[in-house]
């Protein structure tokens, strides 16, 4: 290939691929509004069991968080509540409460954007008071494939070393693959694994949208891909 052809060639290419790299802008944090729900599938992929189908609602939003009911799907029975930070991260989650959130993301989001954040999980009734050192990376933008359709999500992969705050005992690894969709305001799937401080691996969970409800969502159709 000539010089001149080579040259040709790349001034084809080079612009094609910016306009791909150029399809997405930034993602600003969420903007989640009392009302808003989303319906999940829970499965435990370790054991290959299918679990319940429940629903986190936006009960309300003041300068503690985003407060969420827990709910069963089928029934509206009330589970737990959960509080996330204003960016949706994790404040209080199964007895948990992390100080300041576990950084599940840290916006604005843009692919190949990396973050570290130190943390502190408290949780009295288990007398457990744990430190985390939790690391995260947007690795692209990328299609999926849920109950609820097929979304453009953005990839999040976040990983964190765990050990009680004073060292006493071994700790384990959390690790989360996200898939973020900005229009919703949240996940559309999660998958979660945690393993102990020699990597043996001992819960692998996922959660995929089935349903939800938005106060300001466009039409469902134009969020599919």
């Amino acid at each position: 290939m000539t010089f001149k052809r080579s040259f040709a060639v790349l001034c084809f290419i080079l612009p094609c691929a910016l306009a791909r790299a150029g399809d997405h802008d930034a993602v600003s944090a969420p903007a989640p509004a009392v009302g808003d729900s989303w319906t999940y599938q829970y499965t435990d992929v370790w054991k290959g069991n299918t679990g319940n189908i429940n629903r986190m609602e936006v009960a309300s939003i003041d300068e503690a968080g985003v407060h969420m009911a827990i709910k069963r799907a089928a029934s509206g029975a009330l589970i737990s509540t959960q509080l996330f930070s204003a960016e949706m991260n994790p404040i209080e989650r199964g007895g948990m409460h992390f100080a300041p959130s576990f950084a599940r993301y840290a916006f604005p989001l843009t692919p190949g954007k990396e973050w570290s954040s130190e943390v502190v999980g408290d949780n009295n009734k288990a007398g457990k008071h744990l430190r985390y050192q939790i690391k995260g990376k947007v690795l692209d933008w990328e299609k999926v494939r849920v109950p609820a359709g097929e979304f453009d999500a953005l990839k999040i992969f976040v990983h964190a070393d765990y050990g009680p705050a004073d060292g006493s005992a071994p700790g384990g690894h959390l690790s989360e693959t996200v898939w973020f969709v900005p229009a919703l305001n949240h996940y559309v799937k999660l998958e979660q694994q945690d393993s102990d401080a020699q990597g043996r691996l001992y819960s692998r969970d996922s959660w995929e949208l089935t349903t939800y409800t938005h106060q300001a969502a466009p039409p469902l159709a134009s969020l599919r891909r």
